[in-house]
């Protein structure tokens, strides 16, 4: 979940008494060039969480060639969801309660989480926001989310399909439902996001990610310029010119994607 003020399996562990302290989790650090650890609990360099973060970073760097980062981003790691949620809420009381937070400020870049069984879901998302935050000047949010969304998923999944989102999907197709990019380009707060909305970011960036080199082009073009500008264009106005059949090609690609879940579901 993203949160601007300029504006995720883990194996067990022994665990730190739960604490309710205003304190984030500081017992231990691991700090690398492009990120920093801080936990209530020992990381060393080979640890699953540390080389998913690597792994994250390389990702984005190879798919949507990012520039280097400005700044490291901080992920603050607790022991356990209590401690979390009461540091959460006590400092950022009108976030809605969610696993885990991005939250970037003039200070620092940092990610919020807690060790759980989707501690690596969760971090892969946060820390995604952390990284293009950390290279880029600004980020729409529904592009925000929807790369966001993408990487969320497991590298080891054929092209980052999310079962969650294409369930999504299908039912907003039985009552209708048809993609809007201008609609999403307008929402300016996540709270404003629906569960369909995310769905939908997230279809966008599969699209234009694996389909077609010229949607891969518009979309590689448009981070360029998310470099140099705080005020960027809609990329709907690019993404018509360069791919006109983009609104059939899309719902194509949703409905090959469907049809792949439905293969997979039935083997």
């Amino acid at each position: 979940m993203l949160l601007l003020f300029v504006l995720g399996l883990y194996g067990c562990q022994s665990t730190p008494k739960t604490t309710f302290s205003m304190e984030r989790p500081n017992r231990h650090s691991f700090a690398t060039e492009h990120f920093v650890v801080q936990s209530d609990i020992r990381l060393e360099a080979n640890d699953p969480l540390v080389l998913a973060l690597q792994t994250i970073r390389e990702d984005l760097i190879s798919a949507l060639q990012i520039p280097k980062q400005r700044e490291p981003v901080k992920v603050y790691l607790f022991s356990d969801e209590v401690s979390y949620r009461y540091y959460m809420q006590a400092t950022w009381r009108d976030l809605p309660p969610r696993r885990a937070y991005f939250v970037g400020t003039s200070r620092e870049l940092a990610v919020y989480s807690f060790v759980s069984p989707h501690v690596l879901e969760d971090l892969r998302h946060e820390f995604t926001h952390g990284i293009l935050h950390a290279s880029l000047q600004t980020v729409p949010l529904w592009l925000d989310e929807g790369i966001a969304e993408y990487f969320e998923v497991d590298a080891q999944v054929a092209e980052r399909v999310s079962e969650t989102h294409l369930q999504e999907l299908s039912m907003a197709q039985t009552e209708g439902w048809n993609p809007g990019l201008y609609r999403l380009e307008t929402i300016v707060d996540f709270r404003d996001l629906t569960q369909r909305d995310y769905a939908e970011c997230w279809v966008w960036v599969h699209f234009m990610l694996n389909s077609t080199p010229e949607a891969k082009d518009v979309l590689l073009k448009y981070i360029q310029t998310l470099q140099t500008t705080k005020t960027p264009r809609r990329l709907m106005d690019s993404f018509e010119k360069a791919v006109p059949s983009y609104m059939p090609d899309l719902q194509s690609h949703i409905q090959q994607l469907l049809g792949g879940a439905v293969t997979k579901a039935t083997e």
